[in-house]
């Protein structure tokens, strides 16, 4: 019987390669249970060696038909897993202790060449070593280890606040900034055709500094050389110091205007003279009223044309706000219902006395104390607050009233607090609060007054604390009116230098009077599609901010500014951002602006930017639960329902407010909300305002709308100049993602802004602007049918997707 060679099975044979067998001769097959073309498991044979499509089978030895078969039974083998790669010590090392071992090392190389270059008695591996630096790099190598100390050192010390931090920018201009120095002395000691002879003897630039000026000056010539090594000295100089080419020369104008200064110094006046001592080379006025000493005074003061400098002064009062009125107070009528809510009470089972009544503008509120009742028993128990609160609408009954609200217990004092509105509401002027003892004695950049409480006195907050506030409450309850408040005591007591005021106004009536006054950073933005663009710009403001702090060692913006102060230098502003409509952000790009006015919420007080939003529907798609983790700080006018008062402040109330300035006001450091009648400000004391400052910035009109722009009103030297702001934010061509986007669609063979929406995590305004662009380009087609797709015009590099008929 013919033998058939099978293959070696054998599974203690480590000799052989993994997973494999080898026959006689010498031809690999696939090991146990794995496919020879793929490294997936193959299916088990259906039949012994039979030929299959990518499997191998034993040619037969002899032509006639054995009688007899075998089949090799299974031998389970399990090969010995590979040993695992051992991390090296530097691999082991995190990314800080790297940088640490990286700055020793340089610093310690840059000690040995000091040491070395400033030896006499230099060994053979040292000299041989600075010998070779010196034909590189010529001069340059006695300020090489100068360099790698500072850089070393740097590395080390790179924590330190004081310190700049450490980027790439940085280490890329102190590189450029040294070659730029090889390049300008070896161009200074040798011409263009012996710079190699120059090289070689190790003085100049060296090797490095002639390459450098052979490539210029042979290309470029003497004057491209020339602006060459001016260009890059400029640009080596901006990374270095991670600043801007603008920043970099500020310094430019103040000294030419010294010179010019200097150089145009007016002559001292001369002393009245006859007119026969005139000389002849002087004009005299054809006047004959005027004596020729003024003709002289007037020709010897030369005219000088400087930049006009504004020393900004803040406004009157008195010149600007209006008194108001004292309503007539009638005790007998208060004493009256004060008895009324006795009678009341008792009649319903909840004996009470009132024991304090506190007069406020709009309401007056009883306290009431609760008395005790005799139960069965002969027990004499106290009546229960939640007993009082539960007769709210019969007392409102008995006493006449829209609507009584009832504070169980008032904080801080041992009684029930029934808020009953009075018969005439009082107006609470502005220039009441503003002229208070208590607003004076508290008085800082961001102070603003509310109103006046219950009782009658004057409440004041400062955004600086708060850090944010959110103001809601339905059309017509006081909002806006709360909003022009806050913004009339700012520009009371803030000039353009102290504070800058970003104003978002999608209704385009209530905040576009402040157009062309010299605090906006840019026109009011009424544009919805802008207001993304303007946030954005916000937050990259406050990044700039934070990275000075960072600079200057500083914690917080008033840290920064008394530090520059100090120096000499301008202090930066704050920063006020007013939404009066969030609602319609939210219904636009939910997404973007919750996220961008959360990141601001949470980061930017500490760099003196502060928010203040403003919205008509407080639901829960509107207010969320992170703008309102981020706001602590609340204003609640009449809202429509018990929910929006839960929404606002988290607790029921604002439903039972009385509007025109009725409000709760949650304080970030108060237990509950305290109800106060907001001040009123007119639209005439609003105008006489923003005239007073458009005047003195040397505009006396209002800017219609958000078409033009107060830039020309603003003075130089202001600090955040208006000429560019949220337009930097960029057209949808330059969208980071558009790149992205152009090859998702392309790859899928469709697109439209639902796709783009659910496959980026983008909002649609943001889709919408990109599959615009890529229509405009002609990448894709016009919307199709019911759907919206688009067709793909233009694949680019990438292939058409297959169709699979489906």
């Amino acid at each position: 019987m013919p033998l058939i060679k099978l293959p070696n099975l054998n599974p203690f044979n480590r000799n052989k390669p993994k997973g494999k067998t080898v026959s006689k001769g010498g031809k690999g097959v696939p090991a146990k249970g794995m496919s020879p073309f793929s490294k997936q498991p193959a299916k088990p044979f259906s039949k012994p060696f039979a030929k299959q499509s990518g499997q191998y089978s034993p040619p037969p030895i002899s032509s006639q038909p054995s009688s007899q078969s075998f089949t090799p039974s299974p031998v389970s083998y399990s090969p010995t897993p590979p040993p695992s790669k051992q991390l090296s010590w530097w691999d082991q090392l995190s990314a800080e202790r790297k940088l640490d071992v990286v700055g020793i090392i340089l610093a310690f190389v840059g000690v040995v060449l000091i040491l070395g270059l400033a030896s006499a008695n230099r060994s053979a591996l040292l000299g041989g070593f600075i010998k070779v630096l010196a034909q590189f790099f010529g001069w340059g190598i006695y300020v090489l280890p100068v360099g790698l100390i500072i850089v070393g050192l740097w590395l080390v010390f790179r924590k330190i606040e004081k310190i700049p931090p450490i980027s790439i920018e940085r280490v890329t201009g102190i590189i450029l900034f040294f070659f730029w120095l090889l390049g300008v002395m070896h161009s200074i000691i040798a011409a263009p055709e012996m710079a190699e002879v120059a090289a070689l003897d190790g003085v100049g630039g060296g090797y490095f500094g002639g390459l450098i000026e052979r490539i210029l000056f042979f290309s470029l010539g003497t004057g491209g050389a020339i602006v060459s090594f001016v260009a890059w000295a400029i640009v080596a100089l901006s990374l270095t110091l991670d600043t801007s080419v603008q920043n970099l020369f500020k310094w430019v104008i103040p000294l030419l205007l010294l010179i010019q200064s200097i150089w145009k110094k007016p002559t001292p006046q001369l002393q009245p003279q006859p007119a026969d001592a005139i000389p002849s080379g002087i004009p005299v006025l054809a006047d004959s009223d005027s004596e020729p000493s003024d003709a002289l005074v007037a020709i010897s003061q030369p005219v000088t044309t400087t930049p006009a400098v504004i020393h900004w002064e803040l406004p009157k009062v008195s010149d600007i706000l209006d008194t108001g009125n004292a309503p007539s107070v009638n005790e007998e009528f208060i004493q009256q219902r004060a008895r009324l809510i006795e009678e009341t009470l008792a009649s319903f089972g909840a004996p009470a006395q009132v024991v304090a009544i506190s007069r406020g503008p709009s309401i007056t509120q009883f306290g009431v104390e609760p008395l005790f009742v005799e139960t069965r028993g002969g027990v004499r128990t106290r009546v229960r607050v939640s007993k009082i609160a539960s007769l709210s609408d019969d007392l409102a009954l008995a006493l006449a009233a829209p609507r009584i609200r009832i504070q169980a217990p008032v904080p801080g004092h041992s009684y029930v607090g029934i808020e009953v509105p009075n018969e005439e509401m009082a107006l609470v002027a502005l220039r009441e609060i503003v002229e208070s003892d208590s607003y004076v004695r508290n008085q800082k950049a961001l102070t603003f007054g509310l109103g006046r409480d219950v009782a009658g006195h004057p409440i004041i907050a400062n955004l600086e604390s708060m850090p944010h506030i959110l103001i809601a409450g339905t059309t017509g309850s006081g909002k806006s009116v709360c909003v022009n408040s806050i913004l009339t005591c700012f520009l009371l007591d803030n000039t353009p230098d102290d504070l800058r005021l970003v104003l978002i106004d999608p209704k385009r009536v209530e905040l576009t009077g402040y157009n062309g006054i010299p605090h906006l950073l840019g026109p009011v933005v009424v544009e919805m599609d802008r207001v993304i663009g303007a946030l954005q710009w916000m937050t990259r403001e406050m990044d700039k901010r934070y990275h000075m702090f960072a600079q200057n060692g500083s914690r917080n913006i008033i840290d920064y500014n008394t530090k520059e102060i100090a120096k000499g230098q301008k202090k930066l502003p704050y920063l006020v951002i007013v939404i009066d409509e969030l609602a319609d952000l939210m219904m636009i790009a939910a997404e973007e602006t919750e996220k961008t006015i959360t990141r601001l919420a949470q980061l930017a007080r500490a760099t003196g930017i502060h928010m203040i939003l403003a919205t008509q529907r407080p639901s829960v798609d509107v207010v969320t639960g992170l703008i309102k983790a981020n706001f602590p700080a609340r204003i609640a006018f009449a809202v429509a329902s018990n929910t929006d008062s839960r929404v606002i402040l988290d607790q029921p109330g604002a439903e039972r407010l009385l509007g025109r300035g009725d409000m709760l006001f949650q304080a970030p450091d108060a237990a509950s909300a305290a109800r106060l009648q907001g001040v009123f400000v007119s639209d005439q004391e609003i105008h006489k305002l923003t005239d007073y400052w458009r005047t003195q910035a040397g505009g006396g009109k209002a800017i219609p709308n958000s078409d033009s722009s107060p830039a020309d009103s603003v003075p130089q030297g202001v600090p955040l100049k208006q000429q560019p702001l949220w337009e930097a934010a960029g057209k949808s061509d330059s969208d980071p993602l558009f790149p992205d986007a152009v090859e998702l669609v392309r790859k899928e063979g469709r697109a439209s802004v639902s796709m783009l929406q659910r496959r980026m995590r983008i909002g649609y305004t943001r889709a919408a602007r990109i599959v615009d662009n890529m229509e405009d380009k002609g990448i894709v087609g016009p919307p199709e049918g019911a759907t919206q797709l688009r067709k793909i015009l233009d694949y680019g590099p990438t292939a058409p997707p297959k169709d699979d008929g489906a």
